[in-house]
């Protein structure tokens, strides 16, 4: 597969391939309910990306050095990468060549100049059978690569499987106190986002765009400091929010950043798959900005920034280093604005 898959990719010319990947499924907007494929119209620009190419060891040091070019351009100090080592043939195998090529790529970077990557293993609700598989993969990899493994993801259409039905697989990572971030509430009732924090015991939610419909869970999230993921490229792209420059959207509802961030939830943006929805981090707190009616304030910006450093499923230790890191480049950069004015 990873052959076929580099050969459509470097003998297609760009118009082919952003006709076939994504052109297929234009206008991006609503595509769950809008798109004859659903979910799966959102994926499409992902098949000749992740596991198609990443069986293949010769793609993983240019993946590695993309990602920390990414990572270095955005200014990133800490990347969480999330994955699916278990489609990429032997998945410890995997991980380790993958953390090797990471560190190769950055090391000729200045030691503060260079990111932090750790990987989350991602597990997918659709394929309920593989489940207790990449479980326990999770679990051998956390024990053979502690500091490079973050924790476990368990994504894919919501509609496919409920949190309730798979909790007794997620057995073996609580026992071993593994991290765990649950995709729920894109688009889905809070209801879904309910069993994820209790039946999964997410650390983190990603998504929960509907957790505004449930004022009691709401507070319960506030109060035990469970952080959402939110990604606002995607969550257009899936459920569909009103966007100022994407007519496509116009009629759509408002994005719900700003009803969450009022009250009081700790959430932080993210990219959920930049490939297929073509963002970087940057690129979604400009879209989140756009898409929330008042904008968005560069103070909330950093507070939400820095909620994914308290977030990060990192030892608190490494995770105080790194805030102070941040927070003195944050200053640092605060002082030249106010100095050039």
């Amino acid at each position: 597969r990873a052959h076929r898959a580099a050969a459509l990719l470097v003998a297609a010319c760009d118009r082919q391939l952003a006709a076939n990947l994504y052109g297929v499924s234009e206008p991006r907007v609503a595509l769950k309910a809008r798109h004859r494929l659903g979910f799966a119209a959102y994926e499409r620009p992902g098949e000749l990306s992740g596991s198609a190419l990443l069986g293949h060891p010769a793609a993983l040091a240019a993946y590695a050095h993309a990602i920390v070019r990414g990572a270095v351009t955005e200014g990133l100090a800490y990347v969480e990468l999330r994955g699916s080592p278990q489609k990429y043939g032997d998945a410890l195998i995997f991980l380790r060549a993958f953390r090797a090529a990471l560190v190769d790529a950055a090391a000729s970077l200045p030691a503060e100049r260079q990111p932090r990557f750790r990987f989350t293993i991602i597990a997918d609700r659709r394929d309920r059978e593989s489940i207790d598989g990449v479980v326990a993969l999770a679990v051998a990899a956390k024990e053979a690569l502690p500091h490079f493994i973050a924790g476990l993801d368990l994504a894919g259409d919501e509609g496919t499987t409920r949190p309730e039905e798979i909790a007794p697989s997620f057995t073996r990572a609580f026992e071993v106190c593994l991290p765990v971030t649950i995709h729920a509430g894109e688009g889905e009732k809070a209801d879904a986002i309910w069993q994820a924090a209790y039946h999964l015991h997410a650390d983190r939610i990603g998504h929960g765009l509907t957790l505004g419909e449930h004022q009691q869970l709401a507070t319960r999230f506030r109060d035990r400091g469970i952080c959402l993921e939110l990604c606002p490229t995607s969550n257009r792209e899936v459920v569909g929010f009103h966007d100022p420059v994407v007519p496509e959207s116009a009629g759509l509802p408002e994005y719900p950043l700003a009803a969450l961030w009022a009250q009081g939830l700790p959430l932080t943006l993210c990219t959920d798959n930049p490939g297929i929805a073509r963002t970087t981090l940057s690129g979604e707190f400009l879209a989140a900005a756009r898409m929330s009616p008042a904008g968005l304030r560069v103070w909330d910006a950093l507070a939400m920034i820095k909620q994914g450093f308290v977030h990060a499923f990192l030892p608190s230790d490494e995770k105080e280093r790194l805030l102070k890191r941040a927070d003195a480049a944050v200053y640092r950069s605060v002082l030249d604005r106010f100095d050039a004015a």
